[in-house]
């Protein structure tokens, strides 16, 4: 019963009518005896062997003696809303075939793609293999990740949004800094406004290179609030005024050959030490 409310909370999720769903599920289910049921093959990945090409003859047979099979196939085509292709059929069968996926595990993985609108089979395959090789072999493994899964999407989508970017597909560049500070580093949300802003006053735009810098010496730092980096730029103006008082004391004294070295350089300190703390 648990099972069942679960694929109709789903059908009403993705605003599909629950009758085909419920069909399918129900085919699942019963417990057809006079039925063969097929035991998958164990996963099989390598980055040398690709995915067989079955005749579509062996799939059919396949489908006729399996009704696991038969509902899988149902509720894709349900999910995808069309009718699956030649091709699409066979990446459906390398689900259970090929990867090894139980067809409880396969359909948790369809109903996940339909979930955030990745309704291609192409797409599909790609969750399949990366479910594959974080070794998703039962239903409450694929439950577990999708969980996993979906934090880290709401980690990224708040970062996208404090950086006004949530109105369009990332570029594989944005993609990987916003991973890395989403799901790796796991940057303070509040602190992701700040260091936009710093980037911006800095350069004069979004910089994700430089925006990573403010993160990582943050990080170095032991800083996770606003506060804190309130309390560093406090601490970095009480030293820039002592700095400034000494620099002040040493211009009024006699000229030395000790203190004439003060400026020689012709490096500007603070303006060196501006751009660290914007740094950092």
């Amino acid at each position: 019963m648990n099972d069942y409310k679960k694929i109709i909370d789903i059908a009403k999720t993705l605003g599909l009518t629950p009758d085909d769903l419920k069909r399918a599920y129900d085919f699942w289910v019963s417990n057809d005896n006079s039925a063969e049921t097929v035991t998958p093959a164990a996963p099989i990945i390598t980055p040398l062997q690709p995915r067989p090409s079955y005749h579509p003859s062996d799939i059919a047979a396949a489908f006729e003696r399996d009704k696991n099979l038969k509902a899988l196939y149902k509720l894709a085509q349900t999910l995808l809303g069309k009718t699956l292709s030649a091709t699409e059929v066979q990446i459906l069968y390398s689900l259970y075939d090929y990867y090894g996926f139980p067809i409880e595990v396969a359909m948790e993985l369809i109903t996940y793609a339909a979930k955030i609108d990745k309704r291609n089979m192409r797409y599909i395959e790609k969750i399949a293999i990366d479910w594959a090789e974080n070794g998703i072999s039962a239903h409450e493994e694929a439950e577990k990740y999708i969980k996993k899964l979906e934090q880290r999407a709401k980690r990224e989508f708040k970062i996208k949004q404090s950086l006004g970017l949530n109105n369009r597909e990332l570029t594989e560049k944005e993609k990987k800094f916003v991973n890395l500070w989403a799901n790796d580093m796991r940057v303070p949300f509040e602190l992701v406004p700040l260091a936009y802003e710093r980037t911006i006053d800095a350069t004069g735009k979004l910089t994700l290179p430089y925006m990573n810098t403010i993160f990582e010496n943050w990080a170095k730092s032991g800083i996770k609030t606003v506060a804190q980096v309130e309390a560093q730029d406090a601490e970095w103006q009480a030293k820039k005024q002592a700095n400034n008082s000494v620099n002040s004391a040493s211009a009024n004294a006699k000229p030395s050959k000790f203190n004439n070295f003060s400026g020689s350089s012709g490096v500007d300190y603070t303006a060196a030490a501006q751009i660290k703390m914007n740094r950092g």
